[in-house]
């Protein structure tokens, strides 16, 4: 018989979270359960700002790594030093209740991850513009909701569900065994880990506790994290065999003809242009919810395609430069 999830390592990986690193240690190490059935382990993946400090005046493990490997590498060392045998991993910007790890010894169950409020409703700016996005994307198991309660994320549902390893309990020899063979900064981490991890046991996303993601809100700070992005989604699903490999050569293909099309006749770059302004307003169409959304999705979408898209041509100049 499994031995009952009541005892927890919490690990904090941060590389530069001095921005909300002090919010989320006060919530985690204010967990309202036996202070000697959990610690809390920060791993300092090489800082350069004041989160190894800011992690020193909390009752936590402080883990230094003396250069910047990636949050694999900083998972992997919290996972190997933990005291005990079930882990919550946990992002820096995730604030959770005070309660989140009584939820989970009440569930008594791991892989498991709790549900996400990722957005604040704010009406506009790309707060409200990620939202709408993943409305779409992640439909119908998105926004969270308490009146669904738990449910399982299995093969058959992983790509439609909202996912992710920001707060996550996995025991372990469970989290250890699903790494990636490429360790590197641009390996998609998360996806390939829950996807591995999901073939083995299903996944309970479970509600009744919050969990806050802190977003990110300015332009200074949204468009370098979505070109971040670019590679690692790239990574999962871009390659040969991946969901969107095909399409991914498909339009290769598209852009390619068009601008030799348009090359040898005029019209057809003129026709070329009409198209892709109807495939923008129809866009901007699909994922408005409301009369105001129009504005939000029109002036966000071009700056995070642009962001997003630039990512992925770094990645695939990397591979055909046979970069690391």
């Amino acid at each position: 018989m499994a031995e009952p999830l009541s005892s927890f390592s919490v690990i904090v990986p941060v590389h530069n979270g001095a921005e909300t690193l002090k919010e989320c240690l006060a919530a985690l190490v204010g967990q309202e359960y036996p202070r000697e059935r959990f610690e809390v382990i920060v791993v300092d993946d090489g800082s350069t700002d004041d989160s190894a400090a800011i992690a020193s005046g909390f009752p936590v493990r402080l883990i230094r790594l003396p250069e910047n490997r990636g949050r694999i590498e900083a998972r992997i060392r919290g996972a190997r030093e933990a005291r005990f045998e079930t882990l919550v991993f946990n992002d820096v910007r995730v604030l959770p209740e005070r309660g989140l790890l009584k939820a989970i010894e009440a569930r008594q169950y791991e892989p498991a991850m709790p549900d996400a409020r990722d957005y604040d409703g704010s009406p506009w700016g790309f707060a409200r513009f990620f939202y709408l996005l993943r409305c779409r994307l992640y439909a119908p198991c998105y926004p969270p909701s308490a009146a669904r309660g738990d449910y399982w994320i299995t093969e058959e549902n992983f790509d439609r569900a909202p996912k992710g390893t920001g707060c996550f309990v996995c025991s372990r020899d469970r989290w250890l065994a699903s790494q990636p063979d490429n360790r590197g900064m641009e390996t998609n981490d998360d996806t390939r880990i829950l996807r591995t991890i999901v073939a083995t046991k299903p996944i309970l996303r479970f509600a009744g506790v919050e969990v806050r993601y802190v977003q990110r809100t300015s332009a200074g700070a949204v468009l370098p994290h979505t070109f971040r992005r670019g590679p690692l989604f790239a990574d999962y699903y871009l390659r040969p065999g991946g969901r969107y490999f095909t399409l991914y050569l498909a339009i290769w293909g598209g852009l390619g003809l068009v601008a030799l099309l348009a090359v040898m006749d005029c019209r057809f770059g003129k026709a070329a242009a009409f198209l892709g302004i109807a495939a923008y307003a129809g866009a901007v169409a699909y994922l408005s919810r409301r009369l105001s959304d129009v504005v939000v999705v029109a002036v966000c979408l071009p700056a995070v395609a642009a962001a997003f898209g630039t990512g992925i041509l770094r990645w695939q100049i990397r591979r055909i430069l046979g970069a690391p």
